[in-house]
């Protein structure tokens, strides 16, 4: 079936497969023989009875003798049998050993292939070259975040002025801050309103005082 099999597919059976069939065949052959063997020796038997009932003692004799190579023949058969099948299973493992061994052979090659394109200098080179570019976006990404352009630019002497006018600015913010705490209404009290009204004097004294306060921050901030 599997030789029609493999002409009808175009495929030719292999040696070691035709190899195992011829096995096959000649152990059914001797399978065959034996019986036939083993019919004779009873045969032989059953005429050696026969023949020793009947008085025969010498022909009963041969008879057992022809028995007794027909039995050698059997055990031979059966080695022979035994041979044959030792050599079919001896060629089953030599297959298997074949079928590992292209497997294996498969998988040197996958092997190879796989090492030839990620060799330990070609991962190497994978690396660098990953590193220089990690490193190519951390410096596009600092250019573009850099707020130089959006700076203006300024010489030391407008950079002077500008400080300047900054403590000037903190002066005035005190001094408005002062005034308005001293203008804040004070709390009704049994006092008379004598006593709780300030004078003209008071005022202008209040006045120098923080002219001296703007004119002292102004002058520590210069130093």
């Amino acid at each position: 079936m599997k030789r029609i099999k493999g002409f009808l597919t175009g495929k030719k059976p292999s040696s070691s497969t035709e190899t195992k069939a011829k096995l096959k065949r000649t152990i059914n052959q001797m399978e065959v023989k034996i019986k036939n063997y083993q019919r004779q020796a009873d045969e032989q038997h059953d005429l050696a009875r026969t023949l020793l009932r009947g008085g025969n003692k010498q022909g009963a004799q041969q008879a057992l003798k022809r028995r007794e190579l027909y039995l050698t023949q059997v055990t031979s058969s059966y080695n022979k049998i035994s041979n044959l099948q030792r050599t079919i299973d001896t060629l089953d493992i030599s297959a298997d050993n074949v079928t590992l061994t292209q497997t294996l052979s498969d998988a040197q090659t996958s092997i190879d292939a796989n090492i030839a394109a990620a060799s330990p200098e070609r991962t190497e080179e994978v690396m660098m070259a990953l590193e220089d570019s990690i490193e190519m976006v951390s410096d596009m990404d600092e250019a573009l975040t850099d707020t130089s352009i959006t700076e203006i630019g300024m010489d030391v002497e407008a950079e002077d002025r500008i400080s300047q006018q900054m403590a000037e600015l903190e002066a005035e913010i005190a001094s408005e801050s002062f005034i308005k705490e001293k203008k804040e209404p004070a709390v009704s009290s049994p006092i008379s309103s004598s006593t709780g009204t300030q004078s003209s004097a008071t005022k202008e004294a209040d006045k120098k005082k923080l002219e001296e306060m703007r004119k002292q921050i102004e002058e520590g901030l210069r130093s």
